[in-house]
């Protein structure tokens, strides 16, 4: 781990202990009073070529980079819990993948909690996968996102009959809502910078709804891999999500589905820290493995 990354780390961990929560309590506020995000950062329209649309109700950009181009797309959906839409992290990640990767960046706001719950996103994500089709064959979509984001992307390809090429799901929120799963995330807490189970109980009363935990629309390792594309996943050892990490990755190596895992001893997300080599390293990784699309 770098110096930077450490330093970050140091500071979160003390701000959290003598101001009570800190940044968690910050994340927890962030969701349980979440304001709706309806455009991209002003410096995007200047930086790239920008369109934004309000597709069924929702806001919807494509972000090309003018600096390099490819035929493929990347079919984004933040974390958040599905209550919270992307922050700056998100933004600064998605402006140096689009310069990186050359790759389309299709951002999706997906209809959020508490008014729709997963399952309403996920039929929202279909109509929007099957406008991509309009001017993207399908292998040369890419599937991404973070946390619940990763958690929608792993549960979209498993709806579609016409899968895209890839899937990246970074620290995808594996376990949650599931009672089994409880006792080993309290005990992983209090190692997560950001992430609370407090938080993830708002997460499961608001997102999940009346959807069963069990269900693959909502639980990555419900989901039958067979027929998938290649999954890049990315977590951290010191998140919250970590003890069901190995649960996921032996279910998809336990089929034909190919898996490039990356992981560090670091938080939730870390791969959106563009402050930090670490973060910047993963993105030529996420542009690497939309390269291989381009020769295949």
């Amino acid at each position: 781990m770098s110096f930077k990354y450490l330093l970050k780390e140091s500071f979160i961990k003390t701000w959290n202990k003598i101001s009570g929560g800190g940044y968690k309590k910050k994340f927890y506020e962030t969701l349980a009073h979440p304001e709706p995000v309806e455009e991209v950062p002003s410096y995007f329209y200047k930086r790239f070529t920008v369109q934004k649309v309000i597709f069924d109700g929702q806001p919807y950009f494509t972000i090309k980079s003018k600096k390099r181009t490819s035929d493929c797309a990347i079919l984004y959906m933040a974390g958040g819990g599905g209550l919270a839409g992307p922050t700056e992290n998100h933004f600064k990640t998605l402006a140096r993948l689009a310069d990186t990767s050359g790759a389309t960046i299709c951002l999706a706001i997906y209809p959020p909690a508490p008014e729709h719950n997963v399952r309403f996103a996920l039929r929202w994500l279909q109509k929007v996968y099957a406008n991509l089709l309009k001017d993207f064959k399908s292998h040369k979509i890419i599937l991404a996102g973070d946390g619940t984001g990763a958690n929608l992307a792993l549960s979209l390809c498993s709806r579609l009959a016409n899968k895209p090429g890839r899937i990246v799901a970074i620290s995808p929120a594996a376990g949650l809502g599931l009672k089994d799963c409880r006792e080993p995330m309290e005990k992983a807490e209090p190692g997560d910078l950001f992430l609370s189970m407090e938080s993830l109980d708002l997460i499961s009363e608001n997102w999940v709804g009346n959807v069963p935990p069990e269900s693959p629309d909502l639980q990555p390792s419900a989901i039958d891999f067979t027929g998938f594309p290649p999954v890049q996943i990315f977590y951290g050892t010191k998140e919250i999500f970590y003890p069901m990490m190995g649960t996921l990755t032996a279910k998809i190596e336990s089929t034909d589905t190919a898996l490039e895992i990356h992981y560090k001893n670091m938080c939730h997300s870390w791969v959106l820290m563009q402050d930090i080599p670490e973060g910047r390293a993963a993105v030529k990784q996420i542009a690497a493995f939309v390269d291989k699309m381009l020769v295949s």
